[in-house]
């Protein structure tokens, strides 16, 4: 079985690199048909669109480091019923990847996502 604390890592490690696209994209260094599907039509929903994203990633991780006893250590539980709830964003989020209107968005994301999954199943599972 995988280790929780390597389960938590190797979560953080897929967690963290997803917000250089946001940024990039922020920064005007990415084209915007690469991420969030390609389906944001205007700059608005773009920069909206990166930064709820953004907003979300490191919500994430400060769950995850919750988990591990790094940060939040009065709230674990909440960090774990949270991250239950960040689980259930996942599966639409492959069923994104898979309908993205981008094949380098699709063919760089759809993998991450189910294992993402997996990994925050056993981070919810604790220890």
């Amino acid at each position: 079985m995988l280790r929780f604390q390597t389960a938590a890592c190797t979560l953080l490690v897929l967690v963290l690199p997803a917000l250089v696209p946001h940024l990039a994209l922020l920064a005007g260094l990415i084209p915007a048909e690469m991420v969030l599907a390609g389906r944001l039509a205007y700059a608005e929903q773009r920069t909206v669109g990166a930064l709820v994203n953004i907003g979300f990633l490191l919500l994430f991780t400060a769950l995850v480091l919750a988990r591990i006893g790094l940060i939040l250590r009065a709230h674990p539980a909440f960090g774990r019923w949270v991250i239950l709830g960040i689980f259930a964003l996942f599966a639409p989020s492959t069923v994104g990847d898979l309908l993205a209107l981008d094949l380098r968005e699709t063919l760089l994301f759809t993998p991450i996502t189910p294992v993402g999954a997996v990994l925050s199943v056993r981070v919810v599972l604790g220890a």
